[in-house]
């Protein structure tokens, strides 16, 4: 139930203004020109569309309806009439609507004097809302001052005016949907002024975007074509010359099952939603990507990517040094196949093809492998060089390439170091691969471990919209597999994540969920050291440290060469008053994945404070200050022990600012309450990192008790005993 003509400008977020001079509704008086003219006035686009409206008023009116502040704040007006009126304004913000134009669209079985009434109340309620001015009367006609107020929609005229190719390549950017999309409103006319203006805009855009995208085409740039082309199937399914453009696109970067996949989606949409099969064009291409495919490109396998890694070549002119070359490349498959994400290949299978000529893509296709890693050894004066590259077999690119140097007479200790690192690097490039392809593929043509990709990259956005977008994909992927221990470890860390993180208020039911979902991935593979983890962060946050200690051990010990699961790793041993250990795992895992996320840093700061290394604490947690959420109270806890109390109080103010803003919703908060909750998810074990935690926050600050420092999650129901 809405609550109208009380207390509009609290509904507003702001303060009521008395009025300066204002025309006969309350709303200040402008010069437009043409104001007796045509309802709709001609519309002249700015030149720059990517304003963003941060001196006014911004409106969304694609993909549905929101208003922001000068400040960037969601703005509530007051009715859905409010609503719609703004909406006919800002359509094109600076041309004018007359009074009658308005009046009959919002309120048309009214007679005209009720109607003005009722326009009259509306305006005054709107103009509350909005910046002073931005609402303009002159005569009988209103109009949005573009300088107080702008829209998606005159950013997305501008931008389809603009010449090619900047204003198409914009358009891809800024049509979100159709026009007031889910906005009921329930007026006749109104409802045909949206829909009338809706097909102009959806038209236009597809047109542009369809322009861009055989640009693309035509240049070959896969990876933004591809996510452009699913856009526009998204927004029309049955476009062929979509799809053919798709499948162009995967045709130039080699990915000959794909653009048959492709091909078939295009079948099965054009006969469902027009009845007519693909033109002569479409099947040329299709036939185009089967002589491809049956020349002897191996179709894309199903579950795990296959990596095979041939023996390493010996450059060293020596053959005394063979031995070498196979000792490594047998230590790579051999720690490799740790990672239950991929299917290494056996060495006899591998090795077979060691004296071939054979290209990358003929490899693949022989062991039916998706990557292929690559390598030789070169001993001279003193040192050995080690080279590695990892090739995707389907395309022939190369995705990775590295070399390790080491001393001649420090080989046999270095070897187990040399091939740790090649394996920690190799299989983050595997997975980054994969996930970008994934991206590209549509929701029918994803396998299971695509879904676990994405869903893992849902998880990493850490916003509830991501969130949701993961534990949807991985409920498919324990549809499609439901003996798939990783898809059910998913579903556990999503809903782990929503426990601790974002559904603050759901804590028992997230946490519920979190657990049962790890125990059925453990059932299913108890060998598996993601769900080993993922038990044993559950089971430490329950401040159940025994069991937690040994799934988390064991985690460590069926993979030491994840360096994922060792940046998370590192964050537990913390909890368990292991700071040492802990600071050392973290510098490990940066420097087995030199390219890593920022979230390692974060994951690493805290264990170093704790471990006394407060510089290098700061250091780490300053390279990702928002990482986390209470990132910022562990920079003012280490500010504070280091003396700098002025900083510490300005780490604890944002610390303050980032909790309101993402664990209450903007909700006042007091700094008790903050306090309270970083002690209830930073589960501690060693009662004197509780108390240097408290130490630092009080010198920064913050008022820290002893009740809050014993905050504990509440519970909800006892877990089975885990053993082990």
């Amino acid at each position: 139930m809405r609550l109208l003509g009380i207390g509009v400008a609290h509904l507003c977020g702001r303060d009521p203004r008395g009025g300066a001079s204002r025309g006969r509704d309350g709303v200040r008086d402008g010069g437009v020109k043409n104001a007796g003219g045509p309802a709709f006035a001609r519309f002249s686009p700015a030149r720059n569309w990517v304003t963003d409206g941060a001196m006014g008023a911004d409106i969304t009116l694609l993909g549905g309806f929101s208003v922001r502040g000068p400040d960037g704040a969601p703005l509530a007006l007051p009715t859905r009439k409010a609503e719609a009126l703004l909406a006919l304004l800002a359509l094109r913000p600076g041309s004018a609507l007359t009074r009658d134009r308005v009046a009959g669209l919002l309120w048309p079985a009214s007679a005209e004097p009720q109607a003005r009434g009722s326009l009259r109340q509306t305006l005054a309620q709107l103009r509350r809302c909005l910046p002073d001015g931005a609402v303009e009367a002159v005569g009988d006609s209103l109009r949005l001052d573009p300088g107080l107020a702008t829209s998606d929609t005159a950013r997305l005229e501008a931008a389809l005016a603009a010449n090619e190719p900047q204003g198409p390549a914009a358009v891809a950017g800024l049509y979100a949907g159709r026009l007031l999309a889910d906005f009921p409103v329930g007026e006749d006319p109104f409802e045909e002024w949206r829909r009338l203006e809706g097909e102009r805009l959806h038209a236009l855009a597809l047109d542009a975007m369809g322009r861009r995208l055989a640009d693309l085409a035509a240049r070959g740039e896969a990876e933004e074509g591809v996510a452009l082309g699913e856009r526009l199937l998204a927004l029309d399914p049955a476009s062929e010359e979509t799809h053919r453009a798709l499948m162009r696109l995967h045709l130039a970067r080699g990915a000959r099952p794909a653009a048959l996949r492709q091909y078939e989606r295009c079948r099965d949409a054009l006969r469902g939603a027009l009845g007519v099969a693909p033109s002569r064009e479409t099947e040329e291409l299709a036939r185009e990507a089967r002589r491809a495919v049956n020349a002897g490109v191996a179709a894309e396998p199903q579950g795990p990517p296959g990596v095979a890694v041939l023996p390493f070549a010996n450059l060293s002119g020596d053959p005394e040094q063979e031995y070498l070359a196979l000792g490594i490349a047998e230590d790579v498959i051999r720690e490799l196949s740790r990672f239950r994400s991929l299917a290494v290949l056996s060495r006899q299978a591998a090795f077979g093809l060691r004296d071939t000529a054979l290209s990358p893509q003929e490899i693949g296709a022989r062991l039916g492998c998706r990557f292929l890693l690559t390598g030789s050894v070169r001993r001279g004066a003193g040192t050995v060089r080690i080279g590695c590259e990892l090739t995707d077999t389907a395309t022939g690119y190369h995705l990775w390439a590295e070399r390790f140097d080491a001393p001649s007479d420090g080989l046999p200790q270095l070897q187990d170091e040399i091939v740790r690192r090649v394996v920690g690097a190799l299989a983050v490039r595997i997975d980054d691969q994969l996930l970008r392809q994934a991206r590209c593929r549509s929701a029918g043509q994803l396998q299971a471990y695509d879904l676990w990709l994405r869903g893992l990259d849902g998880l990493r956005r850490a916003t509830p919209e991501g969130l949701a977008e993961a534990q949807s994909l991985f409920h498919r992927a324990t549809e499609l597999d439901p003996n798939d221990a990783r898809a059910w470890s998913g579903l556990s860390l999503s809903h782990f994540n929503d426990w601790s993180c974002l559904a603050w208020e759901r804590w028992d039911e997230c946490e519920a969920r979190a657990f049962d979902y790890a125990r059925r991935a453990l059932e299913l593979d108890d060998n598996d050291p993601v769900a080993q983890f993922i038990v044993g962060r559950i089971l430490l946050y329950r401040r159940e440290f025994g069991p937690a200690e040994r799934h988390l051990e064991r985690a460590e010990a069926l993979n030491p060469n994840d360096t994922h699961i060792l940046s998370n790793l590192a964050l537990c041993h913390a909890y368990l008053g292991r700071a040492e250990r802990a600071a050392a795992m973290a510098r490990e895992a940066m420097r087995l994945n030199p390219f890593h996320e920022a979230w390692y840093c974060a994951f690493a700061a805290m264990p170093h404070m704790l471990a006394g290394e407060l510089e290098a604490g700061v250091e780490l947690g300053l390279k990702a200050p928002d990482a986390s959420v209470d990132m910022r109270a562990y920079l003012a806890c280490a500010h504070a022990h280091l003396g700098d109390r002025a900083e510490a109080a300005r780490q604890a103010e944002a610390y303050l600012e980032t909790y309101r803003g993402n664990i209450v919703k903007g909700r006042p908060a007091e700094p008790e309450e903050a306090v309270r909750w970083m002690f209830m998810v930073n589960p501690f074990r060693r009662a004197a990192d509780t108390a240097f935690i408290a130490e630092g926050l009080r010198g920064a600050g913050l008022p820290v008790s002893e009740e809050a420092m014993a905050a504990v999650p509440p519970r909800g129901r006892v877990a089975a005993a885990w053993g082990g």
